[in-house]
C-alpha cells in the first residue's frame, strides 16, 4: 500500500533538525534604534579597533547617525535579526551601504578627522588611526561599484545561532541581484564568518594597541566577495 506523502513526511518535519528557524532578518524601524545602538555599544565599545569604552554622549551620537540614515540614506540598509519566539528580541544587528556608482562622498573621505572627535576621551591618537585606516581603505574601495557591510553585532547569548549568516545571506543576495562586489573589514573575530560566506583576504593591517593606552593587538583584514552572476 502506498502511504500518502504526508504521512511520509510527517515524522521527519515534526523532528528538531527541520524544524524552521525562529529567527527572520527584518528593517530596522525607528523603535528599534536605541536597542541597535546598545547592542553595538555591547560588542564594540565606541570603536571596533581596540573597543574602547563609550565616552559620554556616545549611545546618543549613534542613535543620531541611525535616525538620519533611516531618514535620509536610502541606500543604507540597518537590519535586524529578531526571534519570533521571544517576543521579537533583537539578537543581531547589521549596516549594509549600496554603491551602485561608487561612493559619493570620496572628497569627504580624504579629510582628516576633526580636532574635537579625537578629544573625547583619551583614546584620540587611537580613533586618529582608526579613521586614517577605514576613511583610506573605503575611499579606494569607493571609487568602484560595491556594496560595504560597515557593521554586524550578533548579542553574546545568541552566538551560534545563525543570525550573523543571515544577515551575510542578505548582502550576498543584493550582491548577487545587482552583479556587484560585497566589501568589508573585518576584525579577527568576524574574519571566519565571513570566509565561510565566500569571502576572501585582500590585505590585513596589525594595530599594536599599547601605543595606543590599550593592552594587545587588534587586526582588521580587508576583504572581498565577488558575485556568482559576474564573469
Amino acid at each position: 500500500m502506498r502511504l500518502p506523502t504526508c504521512a511520509i513526511l510527517l515524522p521527519f518535519l515534526s523532528s528538531p533538525i527541520c524544524k524552521m528557524t525562529s529567527l527572520l532578518v527584518r528593517p530596522v524601524q525607528h523603535p528599534d534604534i536605541a536597542t541597535c545602538a546598545a547592542l553595538r555599544t555591547e560588542i564594540l565599545g565606541s570603536l571596533v579597533i581596540g573597543r574602547p569604552p563609550p565616552f559620554p554622549g556616545y549611545k546618543e551620537d549613534q542613535m543620531a547617525s541611525i535616525k538620519n540614515d533611516l531618514d535620509n540614506k536610502h541606500h543604507v540598509h540597518h537590519l535586524k535579526v529578531v526571534d519570533t519566539e521571544s517576543d521579537d528580541e533583537i539578537v543581531a544587528y547589521a549596516k549594509w551601504e549600496i554603491y551602485p556608482q561608487g561612493r559619493p562622498d570620496l572628497e569627504g573621505l580624504k579629510q582628516p578627522m576633526d580636532e574635537e572627535s579625537k578629544k573625547v576621551d583619551q583614546y584620540g591618537r587611537l580613533r586618529e588611526a582608526a579613521h586614517e585606516y577605514f576613511c583610506t581603505r573605503n575611499g579606494e574601495m569607493g571609487k568602484h561599484p560595491h556594496i560595504l557591510l560597515a557593521l554586524l553585532v550578533t548579542a553574546p547569548q545568541h552566538r551560534r545561532r545563525g543570525a550573523g549568516s543571515l544577515l551575510m545571506q542578505w548582502g550576498i543576495a543584493k550582491s548577487e541581484e545587482l552583479g556587484l562586489p560585497a566589501y568589508l573589514q573585518a576584525s579577527a573575530q568576524g574574519q571566519r564568518l565571513y570566509q565561510s560566506h565566500g569571502f576572501k583576504d585582500i590585505d590585513t593591517v596589525e594595530f599594536n594597541l599599547t601605543d595606543f593606552g590599550l593592552e594587545g593587538t587588534e587586526k582588521m583584514t580587508e576583504m572581498i566577495r565577488y558575485p556568482v552572476t559576474s564573469s
